[in-house]
């Protein structure tokens, strides 16, 4: 059955995009084959009709989107450590590690299941070996937690309380207490796009933000902004928490996406 629909799939991708080598597959999760990357997409059957074009650019925005919102104050080198707290499925890891090259190092974190897969499988398909991936939710302590998952990934969001029939049991650590697990020291570059719990996750890698010259803290007041809950309003924690840390911090204020004036930028 999967074998058919691949075919199918792939077919109608090839007349939309003529132009590029494109190519439907399952391996554990649904993905596809644009030139020499293979992308995961585990909703792929969910939506009434694939956007082709679209999914045959995936890896030019994931290099373009790197650079716009991580990038914008650090400049990666060969050789650098990054590590991608709230990794997702990848889509900043495969920028990432192509931005270190070989002599660099990528710690990826991701706490949901799915998303997990997908980030795993999007290493190991691309031979991203200089990629460490960790299933964890990044908090201020060792923990047991929910992860929410909701109609749009992105969005997914861990918390404490009572399981709902969305939410998916996960292992909460403090950084610090990982990174000295996995000897990670200096940190080159720190990413952290959690979904509002970055609150929590921050006063857990104290003493790792002593060893990071540069990071970016994606904080989340719009979607409290939106009405789902005070919990998402970050900014100001954030920013009172990086300065205190010993970081120089910049945001675009002035950009007009609604999420990127929330980045926060720091650099010792």
């Amino acid at each position: 059955m999967n074998a058919a629909i691949a075919r199918d799939l792939t077919a109608r991708a090839r007349a939309a995009c003529p132009d590029i080598d494109i190519e439907v597959f399952w391996d554990e999760l649904w993905a596809w084959r644009i030139g020499d990357a293979r992308i995961p997409d585990p909703e792929l059957l969910s939506r009434a009709e694939p956007d082709f074009a679209k999914r045959a650019r995936t890896i030019e925005k994931y290099l373009r989107d790197a650079d716009d919102y991580w990038f914008h104050v650090y400049k990666p080198s060969a050789g650098d450590v990054i590590v991608d707290i709230g990794a997702g499925r990848g889509e900043d890891v495969y920028a990432f590690s192509k931005a270190v090259g070989a002599s660099g190092m990528v710690w990826a974190i991701e706490p949901h299941p799915v998303s997990y897969l997908a980030l795993r499988k999007l290493c190991e398909w691309n031979g991203l070996n200089n990629v460490r991936t960790l299933n964890y939710a990044c908090t201020e302590r060792e923990q047991r937690l929910w992860i929410e998952t909701m109609a749009v990934w992105e969005s997914n969001y861990v918390r404490d309380g009572e399981a709902s029939k969305n939410s998916f049991p996960v292992e909460g650590i403090a950084f610090d207490e990982l990174s000295k697990r996995e000897e990670i020291s200096a940190i080159s570059f720190l990413k952290m796009n959690i979904e509002g719990a970055e609150r929590y996750a921050l006063t857990g890698c104290r003493e790792a933000l002593q060893r990071t010259s540069k990071l970016c803290v994606a904080a989340h007041d719009f979607r409290a902004d939106r009405g789902e809950g005070e919990s998402f309003r970050t900014l100001g924690f954030v920013r009172e928490f990086l300065t205190e840390s010993g970081f120089s911090l910049t945001t675009r204020d002035e950009d007009r996406r609604y999420y990127v004036p929330f980045h926060v930028h720091g650099e010792r």
